[in-house]
């Protein structure tokens, strides 16, 4: 038998993969050496343990668009957050899912492998059979990852949303893995909203923990998915949230529970439950067809588990809910595509499409951490 050496390229990704480890563990802790109940390692990446050392997040800052949509290297984190509802031509649902996050461990930038900016993405297609997941990382600063303007442009590897021009719409969106793939074209058909006060987004009723926080909350989409080797042509309605922030949660809470509505009347609507210690933290937005919105507290919300789920890790996670707006006379019920959408990822959570019933019926995504 030959004596097998490594090969200069295998070296290289057990070094890139080790050191991306250690960058992780650096920036997380020991959120990923264990899985305690309940599960707070997507939470714990909120939880600002340096934030002296980054940009705060302030009231009364000025957003803009498009720069905003670009890098904010100065806070600690971000996101770009794309989900959509699809159907194919026979009217089966699909849902999406394409995330970059950008996290720093100190504010120097730094050159090259030099970099302190670890990007993480991850890329989902769910139908009613199943569930396609990815997830990837890279550092900044080497090519492979990053945020760019001229053409607008946020990739890790081939998973991209890029734009024309400085404008990140109209754009392609795409992302492939082993069983799966999208190729998605999206068009902005209501303009950007503020969240909270001005993009100001306050996420607990008495510290100052917050983000600034922008959505599209209508983006047209058509194109294809390839799904173990079939080809589907789809389309459908699309959100988009921008995030950024240095300290987004507070130790003293445990995870959120998000939802994105497109109603058929053409209404949008987002609410958000931050679940703590104490009473959960509500907030979140209505958004009219005509593109006004309106901004919902923490008591113009009531939101109600109604069924519970086993997922793999053996916890019961609620999977339908009841969503009361009084004073906007909604009061909806959803249910998901597929009950089992827990993603398993480095900080793993629950995502995926979800249908409406009620006083309005519609589609959308719901988002549950910290179970």
């Amino acid at each position: 038998m030959r004596d097998m050496k490594p090969q200069p390229f295998m070296l290289t990704v057990i070094g890139w993969s080790f050191a991306v480890l250690l960058c992780l563990l650096a920036l997380f802790g020991s959120v990923l050496l264990k899985d305690d109940p309940p599960n707070r390692s997507a939470v714990a990446a909120l939880v600002a343990a340096n934030a002296d050392e980054f940009a705060k997040v302030v009231p009364g800052t000025d957003i803009q668009f498009p720069i905003d949509y670009g890098s904010h290297d100065d806070f600690r984190q971000e996101w770009w957050y794309v989900t959509g509802n699809l159907q194919d031509e026979s009217g089966n649902q699909y849902g999406i899912q394409w995330t970059l996050f950008r996290s720093a461990l100190s504010p120097a930038m730094g050159e090259g492998w030099e970099n302190n900016q670890i990007f993480m993405a991850h890329a989902v297609v769910t139908s009613k059979e199943g569930v396609y997941s990815a997830e990837r990382f890279s550092r900044g600063g080497i090519g492979q990852a990053g945020v760019a303007d001229k053409p607008f442009n946020v990739w890790l590897d081939n998973w991209q949303w890029r734009g024309k021009g400085d404008k990140p719409f109209p754009a392609k969106l795409q992302a492939a893995d082993k069983d799966f793939s999208f190729k998605l074209a999206m068009s902005q058909t209501l303009p950007e909203i503020l969240q909270g006060d001005n993009g100001y987004s306050q996420k607990h009723a008495e510290k100052g923990v917050a983000s600034y926080y922008f959505s599209v909350p209508a983006v047209a989409m058509e194109g294809v998915l390839e799904l173990g080797g079939k080809s589907v042509k789809v389309s459908g309605k699309g959100w988009v949230d921008r995030e950024w922030s240095t300290e987004a949660l507070s130790e003293d809470q445990l995870g959120w529970d998000w939802f994105s509505i497109h109603l058929d009347d053409g209404r949008s609507l987002m609410v958000v439950q931050v679940r703590g210690e104490q009473a959960p933290y509500r907030f979140g937005s209505i958004t009219s067809s005509t593109g006004l919105s309106t901004t919902l507290n923490n008591s113009d919300i009531d939101l109600v588990p109604i069924a519970f789920a086993k997922m793999p890790t053996g916890r019961h996670l609620p999977i339908k809910w009841q969503v009361k707006v009084p004073s906007h006379d909604i009061l909806l019920t959803t249910k998901p595509v597929h009950e089992q959408n827990w993603l398993p990822f480095t900080f793993p959570y629950w995502e995926g499409p979800i249908l409406i019933n009620g006083s309005a019926s519609g589609i959308g995504f719901m988002e549950a951490t910290g179970y």
